[in-house]
């Protein structure tokens, strides 16, 4: 018998978000303008205790949820679906948690209710979701389960009993694996089991008078509560940049064949990216007056006005700045400053020691003979914050073997590779990988740390972060160095990242630690070339590793024998509306075999993952978050609803173009170009129209 507490949380209903949801004057997304619903992969993990305690025997099955007052509704929701009680954890002492202070309060609940509610039982699991749609962060599961000494077993689609032992199916980078944990309580997040229980009548009528046990801060005594608790704060929230995608309807396959070919033969920018002032250090910039990287537009505007005032004034050094001074200061803000406002920029143009210190470290991800290609992104952006802050850049890259593996990271930007090189690396194995991490960081405390935001890298980076009491943001789409001089905060890293299904931008940074940490999209950032003149120096650390650091047991391992190349310049996906293996193969290679014969381009078939767990393709095919982010020319989309999951590795694309049966797909809003048009009828049309078009005089070679 296995008790199961699962975590579920209400968010705000992102699919809601209009114009009317933010504040035209801030450009915050107001929650109180959208309904609130359960988070959808937590019904999954509803479903998911179900099963396990089907297999089990007549485990107990508790709902946990963290929120305001409000949040009891989900917590119904689950006793309607079978729990037997549930706890909601509620106090404005909480509110404003980041994710480190969020999941610790969650572990202290969890270990009260095995106490309490459990009889102290320790063959539990905790299930919930993979992530909540609000934060999208993945960072809370892993977290608990690090504040709980746990294993966590993380992207779960599977659950059976083999010889009475729980196994687990899970995606990994390239395929997938079976894994059993070695003891039990263990913690699980669930990517996908949508086989949530019905509610019936008498059960929602019991759910709805059930009395729900209600816990404040003060019931379980949480070290890291609320703001205070937090290891990061926002400091500035806005609205995304309008979407660069045309989101063209068109009329049928013939338009879709032109538009195709065009959009070949069109010559974009490489880069979305914005070409800013590379950073500098105060102390080696032109004068002490030069304040030119302020974290805020308010600051920047303040340090112009500051600046410019004291220049005027004949004034080089902030020393040198009288009460005359202050007083013209004042009278130019027309009012914004008063004196202490003042008084603090000045102390400010004084500030140049930066905040941080210490080498910039890239975590390497290799599994299965090979380093990912995001770490190479990755190591090009440490190195280009490593040279802003007069640092070096490091890259940590732990396995087995790892011999004659450093050359490249080298010759890619790296000034020092530190290795971790045991046999107990071989695999990735969450608990035993964040020790090896956790303790190489703490030998040198960098002052920046960066994962990639892989499925691998979001289970590690928020264990090896909380495991070291630092402050780590997730999915990062960009990284600046810039200061917040009026504090004397100096050379911080501001991370920013999208949040809501991308319907807001926030920009981060780190408090209350040694070492600023993030996650980073893959396909985001770009590699350097290689330089093979560059050298460095490679260290190897000793690991402290022993059979009672392994969570789990890996049972096996389906990872595709096949090498799937996706730097081509059309990508065809299938999704969802191919009904079958057989339609899948006729219409996406089909059409790929079409487009790389009359177009002479290299083309690559992809797979959405519900494409992937129907087996329609292989798991070497998935494109998305938890497959592989792609940056083709054309990414064709055929079938494919558009979650925020998938659309996320397919950001990069120069033009997609989506073939859609459903009008109110989401796929729809975030293409250049669409065709509301059963699959199979308009790929046939798309083909015939190909090959009716002398296509190969309009592609460039």
């Amino acid at each position: 018998m296995t008790d199961c507490i699962v975590l579920v949380k209400q968010v705000p209903d992102v699919s809601q978000v209009t114009d009317q949801a933010f504040d035209p004057q801030t450009g915050n997304l107001v929650r109180s303008r959208l309904p609130n619903i359960i988070n959808e992969l937590d019904t999954h993990a509803l479903a998911l205790a179900h099963q396990v305690r089907r297999l089990t025997g007549n485990g107990r099955l508790i709902a946990l949820s963290m929120g305001p007052p409000s949040a009891e509704e989900v917590l119904r929701y689950c006793l309607a679906r079978g729990a037997d009680a549930a706890v909601l954890l509620t106090d404005r002492a909480l509110a404003g948690a980041d994710t480190a202070a969020t999941a610790n309060p969650l572990a202290y609940a969890i270990r009260r209710i095995a106490n309490e509610l459990l009889g102290g039982r320790q063959d539990y699991l905790v299930i919930t979701g993979m992530q909540s749609v609000d934060g999208d962060t993945a960072q809370v599961p892993p977290q608990i389960a690090e504040e709980l000494g746990l294993a966590c077993i993380a992207y779960v689609t599977e659950v059976a009993l083999v010889d009475g032992m729980l196994q687990f199916g899970q995606i990994i980078s390239g395929g997938t694996r079976v894994v059993a944990p070695k003891a039990l309580p263990a913690v699980v997040t669930v990517a996908s089991y949508p086989y949530c229980p019905f509610a019936g009548f008498a059960a929602t009528r019991w759910a709805n008078r059930v009395e729900l046990i209600r816990w404040g801060a003060d019931d379980i005594k949480a070290p890291l509560v609320g703001i205070a608790g937090s290891k990061t704060t926002v400091i500035r929230v806005f609205p995304p940049e309008p979407t660069k995608r045309m989101r063209v309807a068109l009329d049928g396959p013939e338009r879709l064949a032109e538009v195709l070919i065009q959009s070949l033969d069109a010559r974009r920018s490489e880069s979305g990216h914005t070409t800013t002032r590379p950073y500098v250090l105060p102390s080696r910039r032109s004068g002490p007056l030069e304040r030119v990287f302020e974290a805020t537009e308010r600051d920047q505007q303040d340090y112009q006005l500051v600046v410019e005032t004291l220049t005027q004034l004949g004034i080089s050094s902030p020393d040198q700045a009288g009460q005359a001074a202050v007083d013209q200061i004042i009278a130019r803000s027309n009012g914004r400053l008063n004196a202490a406002a003042v008084q603090e920029l000045l102390d400010g143009l004084e500030a140049t020691e930066p905040a941080f210190s210490g080498p910039v470290w890239v975590i390497a991800e290799y599994e299965a003979g090979a380093i990912h290609p995001s770490t190479y992104e990755l190591l090009g952006k440490a190195r280009q914050l490593a040279d802003g802050l007069g640092a070096e850049a490091w890259v940590c890259l732990a396995g087995h073997p790892l011999e004659g593996r450093w050359d490249d990271l080298i010759q890619a930007g790296a000034d020092v590779v530190v290795l971790l090189d045991d046999q107990r690396l071989s695999v990735f194995e969450p608990l035993v990988y964040r020790k090896a991490i956790a303790e190489a960081i703490s030998s040198y405390w960098p002052q920046i740390v960066i994962f990639s935001a892989t499925a691998q890298g979001r289970v590690l980076a928020p264990m090896v972060a909380y495991r070291l009491g630092c402050g780590l943001t997730a999915d990062c789409t960009g990284l600046d160095i810039r200061d917040i001089s009026r504090k004397g905060l100096i050379g911080l890293l501001l991370q920013t990242r999208p949040a809501l299904g991308g319907n807001v931008m926030a920009t981060i940074r780190t408090k209350n630690s040694r070492s600023q940490m993030a996650t980073i999209r893959p396909g985001v950032m770009a590699r350097m070339p290689a330089d093979p003149s560059r050298k460095g120096r490679v260290v190897r650390l000793a690991t402290r590793l022993s059979e009672q650091d392994i969570g789990c047991r890996i049972i096996r391992v389906y990872r595709s024998d096949q090498k799937v190349d996706f730097d081509v310049d059309v990508i065809v996906s299938g999704g969802r509306g191919l009904q079958n293996q057989a339609q899948y193969q006729q219409m996406v290679d089909g059409l790929c075999q079409e487009i790389a014969g009359r177009l002479s381009v290299k083309v690559q078939r992809g797979a959405s993952r519900a494409a992937v767990e129907r087996g329609l393709a292989d798991r070497a095919y998935q494109v998305g978050q938890t497959g592989t982010s792609v940056s083709p020319k054309v990414y064709l989309a055929l079938g494919i609803s558009g979650a925020i999951q998938h659309m996320i590795g397919v950001s990069k694309a120069q033009t997609i173009i989506a073939i859609n049966s459903d009008p109110h797909a989401a796929i729809l809003k975030a293409s250049d170009y669409y065709l509301v048009c059963p699959v199979e009828q308009a790929v046939p049309g798309l083909i015939k129209a190909l090959r009716s078009m002398s296509a190969k005089e309009h592609v460039n070679a």
